[in-house]
């Protein structure tokens, strides 16, 4: 019995639909990843001085969340002379893999970020962090 051309076709219509979402799919990443190095240095790492001011980071988490929203969050102290402070930021929002990028959606623009092994390395600022899971 031979197929009629156009199931043929169908058929692979749903292949190439169901690649092309698995790209833009959130399984295999979702999850918790610690900040462990900031430009390939441990924490903590000490930035660079401004204004007499200079950030020392001290960790950090990056969360990727299954419905597909994400929450990243950056610990680090302030030092201005002999006077320091804690402080953190966070961002969260919307993101999406991209075969070996995650792209992250934010009201600034979209930042991006790469898998490499079992590890997240992004740019932020001129700055590379590396997030990676914990040992379980």
């Amino acid at each position: 019995m031979t197929s009629h051309p156009m199931a043929t076709l169908g058929g692979a219509c749903v292949a190439l639909l169901m690649v092309g979402a698995s790209c833009r799919s959130t399984p295999g990443v979702t999850g918790s990843y610690d900040l462990r190095a900031v430009n390939q240095q441990p924490l903590p790492f000490k930035g660079g001085a401004v204004s007499g001011t200079w950030i020392e980071v001290t960790g950090g988490t990056l969360v990727l969340h299954p419905d597909g929203t994400y929450e990243r969050r950056l610990r680090f102290d302030s030092h201005t002379g002999n006077a320091s402070h804690p402080d953190s930021t966070v961002q969260s929002g919307k993101y999406e893999r991209r075969m070996g990028t995650i792209v992250m959606h934010t009201a600034g623009g979209n930042e991006t970020a790469d898998l490499v092994g079992p590890a997240i390395v992004m740019s932020i600022r001129g700055w590379r962090y590396l997030f990676r899971k914990p040992a379980s």
